[in-house]
């Protein structure tokens, strides 16, 4: 991983010397929605994301005046967060400052902030199934109710050609034969939700009465179907996603060094990883071999822009994550001052309007990832 040939330093006004504080940003672009992301306005450089902001946020508060801050950012789309965690264990920085996911191998080595957003295990993928498999199934387990429908037509049929014989005054039938033929026309097209025919031609009480019943039972069965093509097909729509049960079935891809996919081995699936791949490019990888991979293990929220990017694309969800910064457990009362600012930030609700701002998403069902 190539580092960017500048650092800046944040200094804090004090009266006495303040304790220098070495931070990594792990830096993106706005396709990955959780590193920090960098931009230039009137020729000056500006930083925005979930962990840069929140640090910002923190940095006003009297906890940490004492502090000076020096910043060296990675290049964009840098995401090895486990070669991040060794460079903060040995000191070679004291912050890590991007959104880390808590495993037990990275805690024996670094301190975690407290948490300061809900992120989620997750990955991403395209159904398999196309709208032409969804309605054939559908058809395949519904067939026989519109054999009912049709079956029962032909029933009101013959009990209105018998029942109501003036119907054929009314419709100018002269023949019986024609009149049967139309009659039973007339109870199909009830059944299937089309009952003009049957009132406009009633010429009796007792074909009133006998079309009102009629009606009520073609409604029942009616709603009926409507309520199980329904139900099939919200069914089909929530089976395309992968369940932990999948996870084992198919390889998917990662980032080396991701917490997730480390995850997702320990969960017992297996993973090709990629070096020096953005979140856009291992989705273009899955995308030109769909048939041999499962999807792209991200983070929800890292990887949820793309959602809105790539029309079809969807996302599984296997559990919620508490995320956090890390820092150099030698940096002791450094650790206690940061988490005394998110704490209060998080009191104040402060830490939730900055996650607001961030996460701005129609997706349903996100993790409640600004409840903090």
């Amino acid at each position: 991983m190539i580092l960017s040939n500048h650092s800046s330093v944040d200094k804090q006004s004090s009266e006495k010397e303040n304790e220098v504080i070495k931070v990594f940003v792990i830096t993106g672009s706005e396709t990955s929605g959780l590193p920090t992301y960098v931009s230039e306005k009137n020729g000056q450089k500006v930083y925005s994301g979930m962990a840069w902001e929140t640090l910002e946020a923190v940095k006003k508060l009297p906890e940490l005046k004492n502090y000076e801050f020096e910043y060296t950012f990675s290049e964009p789309g840098y995401s090895n967060y486990n070669e991040t965690v060794d460079w903060v264990s040995t000191g070679k920085y004291d912050l890590g400052l991007a959104v880390y996911t808590q495993t037990t191998k990275r805690e024996s080595k670094i301190n975690y902030t407290v948490p300061f957003i809900i992120d989620a295990y997750a990955l991403f993928h395209y159904s398999n199934k196309s709208e032409f498999d969804i309605l054939t199934h559908i058809a395949s387990k519904v067939g026989y109710q519109f054999l009912v429908l049709i079956i029962l037509g032909i029933i009101t049929g013959v009990v209105l050609f018998f029942v109501d014989p003036q119907r054929s005054i009314a419709t100018k039938v002269k023949s019986r034969k024609a009149f049967m033929i139309r009659s039973i026309t007339t109870g199909i097209a009830t059944f299937f939700g089309e009952a003009g025919f049957l009132f406009e031609n009633s010429s009796s009480i007792k074909g009133l009465i006998a079309i009102t019943l009629i009606m009520l039972i073609s409604l029942v069965f009616l709603q009926f179907m409507q309520a199980e093509i329904t139900t099939m097909f919200i069914d089909n729509q929530m089976s395309d996603e992968i369940s932990p049960l999948d996870i084992n079935t198919i390889l998917a891809i990662g980032h080396e060094g991701y917490a997730h996919t480390t995850r997702w081995e320990e969960n017992g699936g297996t993973v090709e990883l990629f070096k020096e791949k953005n979140n856009v490019e291992l989705l273009e990888v899955y995308n030109e071999n769909q048939s041999k991979y499962l999807g792209v293990i991200l983070s929800y929220y890292d990887g949820f822009p793309l959602l809105e990017l790539n029309p079809g694309l969807k996302v599984s969800i296997f559990g919620n994550t508490m995320e956090s910064m890390i820092y150099n457990p030698r940096k002791v009362k450094f650790g206690e001052d940061l988490n005394k600012g998110l704490l209060y930030i998080r009191r104040t609700k402060e830490l939730r309007e900055i996650c607001k701002g961030n996460f701005k998403s129609n997706i349903p069902n996100p993790p409640v990832s600004c409840t903090m």
